[in-house]
């Protein structure tokens, strides 16, 4: 289908990812990364490291600080804490995501909501990094696909329902060697995902011969 790879390029990985789940895979450079939102206005977090040095991890304030943009879409690359580019987006069908180190985690679950223990993206993370021996403290700052943030004139923001739809999608390519996390956003108390978690897919595929 059209909206499962981004090419005629061999596909080496096409999973769902089920409402509120979670994977860790490899990703290796000019390997290219599709996520697809299945139903629509459904939120991944992001996250990634260098393979060979996990030490080296995304950065999303790099990221926004070297190109000077908060919305970032097709030739954009999402940097590394060292300044080297990680990924870079090669397509991109809705335009609007949230490169601010967004990710929902149980301690903001608790202070905004006044609820403990629910599914959360960093805890999602913290259990797909751990065949690489991360752990929960070694996760960055999350982008997020799909997520959209109003930011006010007076300084607040609001969260938003997504613009995407079914079938919509972004395409990552990889600039190194790379070892990546998403967590499918189990968040439904607000508008992030539309109030209701929903599925997305991955598809990763070999560079164009």
């Amino acid at each position: 289908m059209a909206d499962q790879a981004p090419s005629a390029a061999p596909i080496v990985r096409n999973e769902v990812i089920p409402p509120a789940g979670r994977i860790g895979f490899e990703l290796r450079r000019s390997q290219t990364l599709r996520i697809v939102d299945v139903e629509g206005k459904q939120v991944p977090d992001l996250v990634c490291f260098n393979l060979d040095d996990p030490r080296e991890r995304l950065s999303t304030n790099n990221s926004r600080l070297v190109q000077k943009r908060w919305l970032l879409t097709t030739g954009h690359a999402l940097y590394s804490d060292e300044g080297n580019p990680m990924l870079r987006i090669v397509g991109d069908t809705v335009g609007v995501h949230h490169a601010s180190a967004g990710c929902c985690n149980d301690a903001a679950n608790r202070l905004r909501y006044g609820v403990e223990g629910e599914p959360n993206c960093l805890d999602n993370l913290a259990a797909a990094v751990e065949p690489i021996g991360l752990t929960k403290k070694d996760i960055p700052g999350a982008f997020c696909p799909f997520m959209k943030v109003i930011q006010h004139p007076d300084g607040a923001y609001e969260i938003q329902e997504p613009d995407s739809r079914a079938g919509d999608h972004i395409d990552l390519q990889a600039e190194m060697d790379l070892f990546v996390a998403i967590s499918n956003c189990p968040q439904e108390r607000n508008p992030c995902n539309g109030f209701h978690a929903t599925s997305l897919r991955i598809v990763v595929t070999e560079a164009d011969a």
